[in-house]
């Protein structure tokens, strides 16, 4: 849906997430990790640090987007006014995951509330997982975004990040060679990046999720011109 200049769509990103295991105020025989590093490609090369924000309630099955949605329209409790939520797999070395993403909850005293919550709502957690540092997690999610001009939008929800599109699909490691390229190539400012799609007008979209501080249309078509370039020469 696109009101003027504002769109408000669904989608998913898909990067490799540093994870550590939540441990303390949760329920017993469940399984919670937090993303401990996010933007790790910006933060890896400039002083700074940013807060942890997400959290990944491990469940039984995968919980569709329409579900993950449903479940927090019938939470009523206020500190899940400013809370993002996602359905997630995440792929560790040789095992997969469902979860639940969990983005901005306050308060970590209470994950045992949120917990619980969603147990009132039909929602089975697993008891097990094994989990190493690290996984691919791909998140379905709703994104709300302003487009500053066409395949070039800014997150409307969340600070500092911006989108754009791309002439094709592409695999991991062609994502990480044309990453490597434009960073090497000094032209674009630090930023971190994530592949993605976006479903706009019955249409399936490839999208880069970039994160910078102070993100500027400047940065966002600098990095656009760069990967269409090495796209159209592949």
């Amino acid at each position: 849906m696109k009101t003027n200049n504002l769109i408000k769509v669904c989608g998913s990103i898909t990067k490799k997430e540093s994870l550590i295991p939540v441990d303390y105020n949760i329920l017993k025989n469940t399984c919670v990790a937090e993303a401990n590093d996010p933007y790790s490609g910006y933060y890896g090369m400039i002083p700074g640090q940013t807060d942890p924000n997400s959290l990944f309630l491990f469940t039984t099955r995968y919980y569709t987007l329409e579900e993950v949605l449903r479940l927090a329209q019938n939470i009523d409790a206020h500190y899940m006014e400013k809370v993002n939520v996602a359905a997630a797999w995440l792929n560790f070395a040789y095992y997969e995951y469902a979860a639940i993403r969990v983005k901005y909850f306050p308060d970590y005293e209470n994950i045992h509330l949120l917990q619980n919550y969603c147990i009132k709502e039909g929602v089975e957690f697993i008891k097990k997982v094994q989990m190493s540092d690290s996984a691919l997690a791909k998140v379905n999610k709703c994104f709300v975004l302003e487009e500053a001009e066409d395949g070039i939008y800014f997150d409307k929800k969340e600070e500092n990040k911006g989108y754009i599109t791309i002439p094709k699909q592409i695999s991991n490691s062609e994502f990480s060679n044309i990453l490597i390229e434009i960073k090497n190539n000094h032209d674009c400012e630090f930023f971190d990046a994530a592949m993605g799609a976006m479903i706009i007008d019955s249409r399936t979209i490839e999208i880069v999720r970039i994160y910078a501080e102070n993100l500027n249309l400047r940065l966002l078509k600098c990095i656009k011109e760069e990967f269409a370039k090495s796209i159209l020469n592949n």
